[in-house]
């Protein structure tokens, strides 16, 4: 009993990727779509709310981008800058969608939207790394093929409950051994 929960607890220790961090939804489209994308920002801080957020968009590829009701939207050039207004943030533990509306998308496998989430401390977090969700700190990723790339990660849900369905099977086998045992 006692390895099968060290077992757990090792497997549930195991280090995974940054859960709190900006995506893009859909994850998603084809190459020459024009969608709406929605920039979810989750404030995974206690001590400070997100009072700037920076989109960096594909070059070349057009875009337009709404009003967002509390914040001030500017444009230079690629980049998007969406600013809280007095009394408006993203407050610890909550969290705010962005919209933009890109298109046509370009003829890529796929495109990388950098961001830096700015909090009321002054900290900057930059979700920059573009290899996969499992980085420390992964950029919003739109897949342009219709389905996940190479490279693109493990798909961590399904390891989890793999994981989890697992070690209750292992306890339930080990609980009816015992059980066998002390019957004879």
């Amino acid at each position: 009993m006692r390895r099968v929960l060290l077992v757990v607890l090792a497997l549930l220790a195991w280090p995974a990727p940054a859960l709190a961090h900006v995506t893009v939804l859909p994850e998603t489209s084809r190459p020459g779509q024009t969608l709406d994308l929605t920039f979810r920002v989750p404030n995974e801080r206690d001590e400070a709310a997100t009072v700037r957020l920076d989109v960096f968009l594909p070059p070349g590829v057009p875009a337009e981008v709404p009003d967002h009701k509390g914040w001030t939207v500017s444009r230079v050039g690629d980049e998007v800058r969406w600013t809280a207004e007095d009394g408006v943030a993203i407050r610890p533990g909550r969290q705010e969608d962005f919209k933009v509306r890109l298109g046509p998308l370009p003829n890529a496998p796929r495109i990388v939207f950098k961001s830096l989430q700015h909090y009321a401390d002054g900290q900057v977090v930059r979700w920059i790394q573009d290899s996969g969700p499992d980085d420390p700190r992964p950029a919003a990723i739109l897949d342009l093929g219709g389905a996940k790339q190479a490279g693109g990660g493990p798909p961590w849900a399904l390891i989890g409950a793999v994981v989890v369905v697992l070690a209750v099977a292992a306890l339930l086998l080990v609980t009816r051994r015992r059980a066998a045992r002390s019957a004879e």
